[in-house]
């Protein structure tokens, strides 16, 4: 029996022999004894023994790989079995009537090219089967709106079935697809949207929060437009931004219905390509449009000082110590100096009258307008007065005329009328047209109200005022008169009530009045100032304008002074050589 020592310098001995088992080669491991060789075995296995769960993770991921290589493998031989002749991807068709085609790593396919020239061939779109697997494999997908990629989940999409995404998102044919986007690639499972990319990231916000919000620094059309592109009702837009959506965008859509119709008004100015058109359109730019020329400011200015005098002359004509000498009948007649300033300020506004309707596009238009009707009803008493005195015979008895003549003298009254031919100069006038014009309802209403007031009023103070001895309100009609200046606070003071109650009454009509008044004013006033602003942009658009015409007349004219350089150039070029 072994002692201790011996066995631990013996097991010492098999240790460090052992040790030396990495350094034992071939030869020396042929030459040990069949027992040394499987003691060495052994001590190698219970070396590498930790390395066998190692192993066996190794061997299951390899496992793994080897079976997502061969899914790839199918995948790709499923889409090679589409390739068309010319060895490219079935998502990239044959563009129509051209020899070059986009890179086949891209994958790309144009809306418009989306059928080769036989029609839906069986190389020219993708299979439904591959669309399919590329969704499923792919849980998420690559937006590329305009350049700008993103990236999102296509159940994100889902969420929204009725939109362009949400559309996009449950289809599953080339042409479902080809509806939504203008490109995509398969290959990249990327799908491409020729669009502005500022607003889709408020766009994509609203598939995943389901609020939608307008974007501030954008203009609310060009929104309003990409909504109706995604499929996204107006609708949607939160509490916080739809208000302010709204009033925006009727604003602009107000301004521009009223800039379209400014050019279309322009654009009906037609005359036509005969021998006077140019001479027309010469002489009513001149008499019509001041900002056109620096004679037609002249003139502008010439026809109000016109207006002015002859006004001012049919007023001073009134006065007693500037009349002419009486007549045979001794009835007062005409300044000698202002008839004859009255006969040239009606000559020129006849004149002007003449040579606008001659230089009009349209004369039809020209005989209604409101402006010109203004126009005739100044000049005409004139021409009707004169007709009528130079028909009356002289040396006869005139008492058969003197009925005529009292008429002719009432008709020339209208000759107040070229006042207003002022407002074809004044855009404040022009204002006070428009503002009547557009406020009936309001001043309707107000008529109405005036009128049930002074009803309720007249009546009570007629009862109230009748028993007494030297009153004035005899009758109710009788007392319309004190109601209504008392309601327009004017009160002449012929007509007052004297009792207690009328008094009451009085008073209570007075504070209805100023009540009833005051209520229709700031929509008139609004009306006027609305019109006022707007008659002020349009005269800086047609200013812009007009400046935007003269520069592309500009820049043509230098695009054409290089092209003939270019073409000089060319040609001294070729002599020389």
């Amino acid at each position: 029996m072994m002692s201790d020592d011996e066995d631990e310098v013996k097991t010492g001995g098999k240790v460090g022999h052992t040790g030396k088992v990495g350094q034992t080669n071939k030869v020396e491991f042929s030459e040990m004894s069949g027992g040394e060789q499987l003691e060495t075995l052994w001590c190698m296995v219970v070396r590498l023994s930790p390395l066998a769960g190692m192993l066996e993770e190794i061997q299951g991921a390899i496992t793994v790989a080897n079976t997502r290589i061969q899914q790839l493998e199918e995948y790709q031989t499923n889409i090679k079995k589409n390739l068309s002749c010319d060895g490219l991807s079935s998502i990239l068709p044959p563009l129509n009537n051209q020899r070059s085609v986009p890179h086949p790593g891209q994958g790309l396919v144009p809306v418009e090219h989306s059928k080769d020239d036989s029609g839906r061939g069986p190389g020219s779109i993708p299979e439904q089967p591959n669309i399919l697997n590329t969704k499923l494999i792919n849980k998420r997908v690559v937006l590329n709106v305009g350049g700008e990629r993103h990236e999102v989940v296509w159940k994100t999409l889902d969420q929204m079935p009725n939109t362009r995404l949400g559309k996009l998102a449950s289809a599953t044919s080339h042409q479902m697809i080809m509806e939504c986007v203008d490109f995509y690639s398969l290959i990249d499972n990327e799908f491409f949207f020729d669009r502005h990319p500022r607003s889709f990231k408020t766009i994509l916000n609203y598939y995943r929060t389901g609020r939608l919000h307008i974007v501030d620094e954008m203009c609310i059309i060009a929104f309003s437009d990409d909504l109706q592109y995604w499929g996204i009702s107006e609708l949607w837009l939160e509490s916080c931004c739809q208000n302010k959506f709204m009033v925006r965008k009727e604003y602009v859509e107000e301004e521009m219905t009223k800039e379209a119709q400014n050019l279309k008004k322009e654009a009906s100015e037609s005359w036509g390509e005969g021998r006077c058109a140019r001479s027309q359109k010469f002489i009513w730019d001149l008499f019509e449009r001041p900002d056109s020329s620096l004679g037609a400011k002249v003139i502008s200015i010439v026809s109000v000082l016109f207006v002015v005098v002859s006004t001012v002359a049919m007023v001073i004509n009134t006065l007693p110590a500037l009349a002419g000498p009486p007549d045979e009948s001794g009835n007062p007649t005409d300044n000698p100096i202002l008839s004859m300033l009255e006969t040239i300020c009606i000559t020129w506004f006849t004149l002007e009258y003449i040579l606008r309707f001659a230089g009009a596009p349209k004369k039809c238009e020209f005989l209604k307008d409101a402006m010109n009707i203004v126009d005739v009803l100044a000049i005409l008493p004139f021409f009707i007065s004169l007709a009528v005195l130079e028909s009356t015979p002289e040396g006869e008895d005139q008492e058969g005329f003197n009925d005529i003549r009292k008429l002719v003298s009432v008709f020339r009254i209208m000759r107040i009328m070229r006042i207003f031919k002022l407002a074809r100069h004044s855009t404040g006038l022009q204002s006070i047209a428009y503002t009547l014009k557009n406020s009936y309802k309001e001043l309707a209403l107000l008529v109405l109200f005036m009128s049930m007031g002074v009803l309720v009023f007249s009546s009570l103070c007629y009862f109230a005022e009748k028993d007494d001895e030297d009153t004035m309100f005899v009758s109710i009609p009788a007392t319309f008169w004190w109601a209504v200046i008392t309601m327009t606070t004017v009160g002449y003071g012929d007509m007052s009530p004297r009792t207690g109650v009328g008094m009451c009454v009085g008073a209570l009509c007075a504070v209805s009045g100023v009540l009833v008044m005051s209520l229709p004013i700031p929509i008139v006033v609004n009306n006027f100032a609305a019109f006022y602003l707007e008659n002020k942009k349009k005269e800086k658009s047609l200013k812009r304008r007009e400046e935007k015409i003269i520069r592309q007349k500009e820049e043509e004219a230098e695009r054409i002074r290089i092209d003939e350089e270019e073409k000089t150039k060319f040609l001294e070029s070729s002599f020389d050589e």
